[in-house]
């Protein structure tokens, strides 16, 4: 019988401290993807599991997402946040948005307002009758990452924000998932509440993502496709 797969796995930082371990060998099933992983260890060690907002994770030394598949003898880093300071404020993902997070990024003693903003998947149903069952999600990622970065900024100095956070998700989304979410946190509840409308209204306008619905028939359609 032979022996069972396995991937080597380093904590970084302070990964490695919650863990108590900087590196060890976790056996992988076949077909196995970086979440089957991530959550083995995060049943191991609660603290892993209340820092997932905040951990990155790279296969091979490349950053990749918890869809990533694994091989036998691949090397997966768990990375916290870097000294040089905290996540970026425009993301795109791969994995459910977790809003409670998000909030928690944005919280500061001269902040007196947190709007939040959820973009959320609708069921409805075609002229025939046909469900919708979920959308999908495509991006030129580094210029949707780049314009998402530019709105932000401009929303923050238009509005006098302490922070903001524009999260938007790629892939297949269920009807009840959240696809994009925006928070922000303000002086008062105007600037913030402003904020999230402009924030919005120019995702939909300069950020190219794109939109595919998914009916329950097997048949898909563009929004705004050509």
């Amino acid at each position: 019988m032979g022996t069972q797969p396995v991937v080597s796995i380093l904590a970084l930082g302070s990964a490695a401290e919650a863990l108590g371990w900087a590196s060890k060998d976790v056996p992988i099933e076949p077909e196995a993807v970086l979440a089957t992983v991530v959550a083995q260890l995060e049943r191991a060690c609660p603290r892993l599991a209340e820092a997932r907002g905040r951990l990155r994770f790279a296969v091979n030394q490349e950053y990749a997402t918890l869809e990533t598949h694994l091989k036998p003898g691949d090397e997966v880093a768990i990375i916290p946040p870097v000294s040089g300071g905290a996540q970026p404020a425009a993301r795109l993902v791969r994995e459910p948005i977790d809003v409670a997070a998000l909030l928690r990024e944005v919280e500061n003693a001269a902040v007196g307002a947190i709007a939040t903003f959820s973009g959320v998947v609708r069921y409805e149903t075609r002229g025939d009758g046909q469900p919708l069952r979920g959308l999908e999600y495509s991006a030129h990622e580094p210029m949707a990452l780049a314009e998402m970065r530019e709105l932000g900024e401009s929303t923050t100095r238009e509005h006098k924000l302490y922070k903001a956070l524009l999260v938007h998700r790629l892939g297949a989304l269920k009807i009840g998932a959240t696809s994009v979410a925006i928070i922000v946190s303000a002086p008062h509840r105007t600037g913030a509440l402003d904020a999230c409308r402009m924030m919005i209204e120019g995702v939909k306008v300069s950020v190219p993502i794109f939109k595919k619905e998914l009916w329950q028939g097997g048949e898909a359609s563009w929004v705004n496709g050509i």
